[in-house]
This record gives structure tokens, C-alpha cells and sequence, in this order.
């Protein structure tokens, strides 16, 4: 049989051709190739004849590309195909699908390879451009996983430490002397610490996975001044300090996430607040620029170096205070920066040392209508009081715990609360059995028990007509916003977070008590 290059239309083939093709050897030299395989390694034509094979072929392709070539000529097949690198003439690399048919000679004895070659350069960067991003997914999935469980197990424990910690410090049956509720409060504080820290971390953690989800929306900017100055009164009368909010517009509206721009402004007062002098003060007013608004944080406290602003946006550095009793974690100020350029805006800085600084968030500003009912209530701290007189009926909450510490809190939490029985499940299937059995006013849901979720837990008792209206309540110590909004979209009325705040338990138990509860559904 006479090879294509022998014949005229063959010829017109060869040379026109938009794939590479090459006539071989049998040991592998190139005999004649066309011009659209010179281009593919950079070479001319005549460069490429009488070249070996296993000079274009990358050294790591090499070995499987013999092994064909062998069993080619030992009769194994006639025809092979396989991906592999060519190098170029510069050294750089080249991704080929190569065809390999092995021509008989006119005896009918191997006479010649004839390759044809595609370049297929583009689809290995797609291929690997996906196989990056499937990747980088599943790491992001895992960190995110990961989070959830270290953030579970760390404020289950916290949990305990600061619970009982509040229920001491307000017990009227066994008051604390001065020098015992000294220390009562210093376990609060050592533990709330610790939290504020971890929260820290996981929100840092969370924003560079890209796990932390945003509810942009049009946020009434005097709502929001008054929310984050709520927070922070407590702090500044403690400091002895003045905390000055100018009114804002009653129409000023501006773009944003309302828990985390609620965080941020508390970050940054707080901040203003420790790092402040006696006798100073702290003003937060916010001034529209154009079609953005901005938000200042301004304090007279003891103001930064040039070198420390440099560096103040830098995780885990706090610009020596460190070495002072102020507490920090050194990433709050990373996490305002990174929360504020996720609802599309900025941060700038002014300071002047032993004067004074000024932080201003920009935000875009929302010219849609405000619907209060979208508003996050703020979470504050509020201390106990007195018991409210809510008729003798007795009430009963089923909580759904594995934990044992975690019951014994929740049990002590209603000896203040004397109309509320206390019904305990130990895991999923016997919460739903008990609640069928007896629907309680009030479900308690952890959301990891032992044998299934509490949203398993919820849509079990849902499918039946007599506990699908039980107000339904997550108790638990996974926080992660997924988590809160699945509950949130379940029909959970709400979502209380461990540590567990003891008064904003109590104050749920009297609204349940007084029919102010959503049904659930």
C-alpha cells in the first residue's frame, strides 16, 4: 500500500490540513511532517525530519508512548490513541491527542507510522480550570464543616461556665456575698472573652472560605446608630465615658447586612471605648455623600503613628497593645474591613496620637422604602428582675438535649420561672414519642442530638396535627448561618445561641406564657 504523501490528493491533505500529521519511522524518526504540526512545537518542517519522536515528547510522557509504539510492532494492535506533551522549540509545553496507525508495507511487513495530532491545549485549561474550582469547593465545604463542629464543641462547654455563671450571680435564694459574686464576675468576664474571641476567629475563618452569607437590604441609618449604641452604653458608663450619637435623617437609608453592620459599629465603638482616656468621649453621626453614606466612629483616645495605621488591618496584630490590660484578639478591625468591602463598601482612618482617631464606614446609600417588620431584633443583656404573675395554669417546655450539663442549666434557668415544667428527651425519636404522647407548650430543640437533627426532630412533629402548631425553639450551640436560616425557614420562632443567654431564655418562656408566640408551621 503506498503511503498518503505518494499521491496527489493526499498531498493537497497533508499540507492543508488543520490537524498536525507526521510520517514516522519505524524506529520512531520523523521521515516528512506537515506544516500545522511544525507550528504546534514551534519548529519548520524541515527542522522536524529526521528528529526522534522522544525528542518532542515531554521525559514524564515518554515511557507509555514507547510501550505503544513496542506493541505496535509486536503485532499487538494496529492503531493507538493517547494524550500527551509535546516541548516547543522554547522549552514550553504543548497538550496533544495523538492517533498512531502503523502502515503496512507492500510485502505486507510493518513499513511506516503515521500519527495524526490535535492540539488540545484549551480543553486540559478547561478540564483543569474545573477540576480547581471542584477542589477549591469541597476544601471550602470541608473548612466550612469544620467550623460548625469546632464551634459546637467550644461553646458547648462555654456554655456551662457562663450559664451557671449568670444563674449564680442573680439566684434570690442563695445571694452572693461581695467578694463571691467579685468572682462570679470574673468568670463572666474571662468567659465571655473567650467567646468574643471565638466568634472572632470563626467570622474571620467564614469570610475567607466564603461561607458567610450576606442579607442585603434598605437599613433605616438611625436604627442602626441607635442597635450598636445599645450595646456599647453599659461599656462607656463603665469607662466613664460620654457616648454622643447625633440624629440621623429620618430618611437616610443605607445598603447593608443589619447583623453585621450592627457588629461592625459595635467593633469599632467598642475599640473607641477601651482605647479611650477618662473624662473623653465617643460620637457616632452619620452624613450622606452623594449616593453614599457615611457612618463615623470618632473618639479621643490616645490615636495612632502613621507606622501603626500601616498596619492595622493586619490579622493578629495589635500594634502593642498587647502589652498593656486592655483585651483584644487583634482581628476585629480585619473582620469591620472585610464585612464592610462584602456589603460593597469601605473604610477609611484618620488619627492624630495623643488626639484623638476617626473611622468612617461608606456604604451605599437605599433610597427603598423601610418594612420594620424585616428588622433583626438586637440581642442585648438585660438583667433578671422580678418574676412575672402570669395566672396559675402550669406550662411545660419538652426540651430535646443529649448533653447533661446542658439540662441541668435549662432546669435551674425555670426554678425562676415556677409555672414551667420541665419535660426532658435524651434523643430525637424519644422527643417525638414523648410529644405525641403529650404535646408540651413549648418545644426546647438542640439542633445535634444523637440520633438526628433538631430539624428532623421539627419536621417529624409537624406532619402531625396535634403538635404542627407547637411553637418550636432551637436551643443549640451551632451557629452557623446556614444552620439558623434552615431553622428560621422550618417555622422555628427562634434561635437561641449557646452560650445561653439567661434573661433572653426567661423573656421567651413569659411571651410563650402570655400567647405572644408564633405558631410554628
Amino acid at each position: 500500500m503506498h503511503s498518503p504523501s505518494h499521491d496527489a490528493p493526499y498531498r493537497q491533505i497533508f499540507e492543508q490540513a488543520g490537524s498536525g500529521i507526521a510520517r514516522l519511522s519505524l524506529q520512531g524518526r520523523f521521515l516528512e511532517v506537515n506544516p500545522r504540526l511544525a507550528e504546534l512545537v514551534g519548529r519548520t518542517p524541515e527542522q522536524l525530519v529526521g528528529l526522534h519522536v522522544q525528542d518532542l515528547t515531554h521525559p514524564d510522557d515518554w515511557p507509555i508512548s514507547q510501550a505503544q509504539m513496542d506493541a505496535a510492532l509486536n503485532g499487538d494492535h494496529e492503531r493507538y490513541s493517547l494524550e500527551k506533551r509535546y516541548l516547543t522549540h522554547h522549552g514550553q509545553t504543548v497538550w496533544v491527542a495523538v492517533t498512531v496507525t502503523l502502515w503496512q508495507g507492500e510485502a505486507g511487513s510493518p513499513g511506516e507510522f503515521l500519527a495524526i495530532v490535535e492540539d488540545i491545549g484549551e480543553r486540559r485549561r478547561m478540564q483543569e480550570a474545573m477540576a480547581s474550582a471542584q477542589a477549591a469547593e469541597r476544601a471550602s465545604q470541608a473548612k466550612t464543616e469544620f467550623l460548625s463542629r469546632m464551634s459546637h464543641e467550644l461553646r458547648t462547654p462555654l456554655n456551662a461556665m457562663l450559664g451557671f455563671a449568670q444563674l449564680l450571680r442573680v439566684d434570690p435564694q442563695q445571694p452572693l456575698s461581695p467578694a463571691q459574686r467579685q468572682k462570679v464576675d470574673h468568670i463572666e468576664k474571662a468567659g465571655a472573652h473567650l467567646l468574643a474571641m471565638l466568634t472572632d476567629v470563626l467570622d474571620l475563618s467564614r469570610i475567607e472560605a466564603g461561607s458567610l452569607p450576606m442579607q442585603m437590604r434598605a437599613l433605616p441609618v438611625q436604627q442602626v446608630l441607635d442597635d450598636a449604641a445599645a450595646l456599647v452604653g453599659h461599656q462607656a458608663q463603665e469607662a466613664q465615658l460620654g457616648l454622643r450619637i447625633t440624629p440621623a435623617d429620618p430618611s437616610w437609608q443605607v445598603m447593608g447586612d443589619h447583623v453585621r453592620l450592627r457588629q461592625v459599629l459595635v467593633n469599632l465603638l467598642s475599640n473607641a471605648i477601651k482605647y479611650n482616656r477618662p473624662g473623653g468621649w465617643v460620637q457616632l453621626e452619620a452624613q450622606p455623600l452623594g449616593s453614599e453614606l457615611v457612618i463615623s466612629v470618632t473618639d479621643t483616645g490616645r490615636g495612632l503613628t502613621p507606622a501603626q495605621q500601616a498596619h492595622l488591618f493586619e490579622p493578629f496584630n495589635r500594634l502593642g497593645a498587647e502589652r498593656t490590660a486592655v483585651e483584644g484578639t487583634g482581628i476585629g478591625l480585619v473582620i469591620v474591613k472585610r464585612l464592610i468591602e462584602l456589603m460593597h463598601g469601605r473604610v477609611q482612618l484618620s488619627s492624630t496620637p495623643e488626639v484623638g482617631t476617626c473611622f468612617r464606614v461608606i456604604l451605599p446609600r437605599a433610597v427603598a422604602a423601610h418594612d420594620p417588620a424585616q428588622e433583626a431584633t438586637p440581642s442585648t443583656r438585660s438583667g433578671f428582675g422580678l418574676l412575672d404573675e402570669i395566672g396559675e395554669r402550669t406550662l411545660r417546655v419538652l426540651y430535646a438535649e443529649d448533653n447533661p450539663v446542658n439540662v441541668e442549666l435549662v432546669r435551674q434557668v425555670l426554678r425562676m420561672r415556677p409555672q414551667w415544667t420541665l419535660l426532658v428527651a435524651v434523643n430525637g425519636h424519644q422527643a417525638i414519642e414523648q410529644a405525641l404522647q403529650e404535646p408540651p407548650d413549648l418545644l426546647l430543640l438542640d439542633m445535634h442530638l444523637g440520633d438526628m437533627t433538631g430539624l428532623d426532630v421539627s419536621d417529624a412533629l409537624c406532619s402531625h396535627p396535634t403538635t404542627q402548631d407547637i411553637p418550636r425553639v432551637a436551643l443549640s450551640a451551632d451557629v452557623m448561618p446556614d444552620r439558623v436560616e434552615a431553622a428560621r425557614h422550618r417555622g422555628f420562632v427562634d434561635y437561641l445561641s449557646k452560650p445561653l443567654d439567661v434573661a433572653r431564655l426567661l423573656k421567651l418562656l413569659d411571651r410563650c406564657a402570655r400567647g405572644e408566640l408564633p405558631l410554628s408551621g
